[in-house]
């Protein structure tokens, strides 16, 4: 069993209605029932000021229900009235018992191929391994340490063209024709762009509860899958080669973002996350 995760605000509801629409239309090519969504929408009053906003509460909570129906997928999506993150939802997601073998973690803006859940399956089907995390392609970042997950035909790119701010629509234009697994020498990666973990690395490791809701839970889990390695487990990240992802820089929270006054606390949770990354990484490296 596989579950995506996703925390989202109220801003980015049409981002989330676009992926679950886009998740629907690649069922076909899977058995939906394999797959859990565990979406979050956070109406917290810490992190929505609903008295300046001019929609309410309970039109978004509605509009938030309302995606998922006749989603045929196993949906486990829920609204939370309390402070939260994607750091928040993935915690909750590995340390749940229950009979999930990989956990994905997904954030609203991105934008990804119909296929790709069929080539996640495929995928995990193939791999018998313990630790590891998948993840696809995408086209460039703003430096040349993402190069080794970019697809070879963008990463050369003269940054000063900022492919990362352009229309993301255009990557459909980018039609997948030889798509392959691959073993990287090192561990690159975002948290939530598709990402795959198997639970058994995630519960390995964990994401503290000191690193509060936001931040840094995927360079946690990449620096703690280093230390792993270097202790002799055998931590592997795979990618999907020629299958690219992208996040939305342009467009994203158009539709709903001037009906809604957020807190904006996300720099503040961040800067939390900063103060006890290094004392546990100590407390990972002392634990295994």
């Amino acid at each position: 069993m596989i579950k995506i995760t996703l925390h989202c605000l109220p801003h980015e509801l049409d981002q989330v209605a676009w992926i679950v629409d886009q998740l629907k239309r690649g069922a076909r090519l899977v058995d939906p029932s394999k797959f859990i969504l565990d979406f979050t929408l956070n109406v917290s009053d810490e992190d929505v000021n609903w008295a300046e906003s001019k929609v309410s509460k309970e039109f978004c909570i509605d509009k938030f229900n309302i995606i998922f129906n006749r989603s045929p997928f196993i949906n486990e999506h829920k609204v939370s009235e309390e402070h939260s993150g994607c750091n928040t939802v993935r915690r909750n997601a590995l340390r749940a018992d229950d009979n999930v073998t990989h956990i994905i973690g997904l954030d609203p803006d991105l934008l990804f191929p119909e296929t790709i859940l069929y080539y996640i399956a495929s995928a995990v089907d193939n791999l018998k391994d313990d630790y590891y995390i998948i993840t696809p392609q995408i086209y460039q970042l703003w430096d040349s340490s993402w190069d080794i997950i970019s697809h070879p035909e963008y990463r050369n790119t003269p940054r000063d063209q900022k492919l990362w701010l352009q229309d993301p629509y255009l990557m459909f234009n980018h039609q997948p024709t030889d798509v392959k697994l691959s073993a990287l020498p090192y561990l690159k990666f975002d948290g939530g762009w598709m990402t795959v973990y198997t639970k058994k690395l995630l519960q390995l490791v964990d994401i503290p509860d000191s690193l509060g809701h936001y931040g840094l839970d995927d360079t946690f889990v990449s620096t703690c899958s280093n230390i792993l390695a270097q202790k002799g487990y055998n931590v592997k990240q795979y990618l999907i080669e020629d299958l690219i992802v992208m996040e939305d820089r342009v467009y994203r929270s158009e539709g709903m973002k001037p009906f809604i006054k957020l807190q904006d606390l996300q720099n503040d949770m961040r800067d939390n996350s900063h103060v006890y990354f290094q004392q546990e990484i100590e407390k990972f490296k002392n634990r295994v």
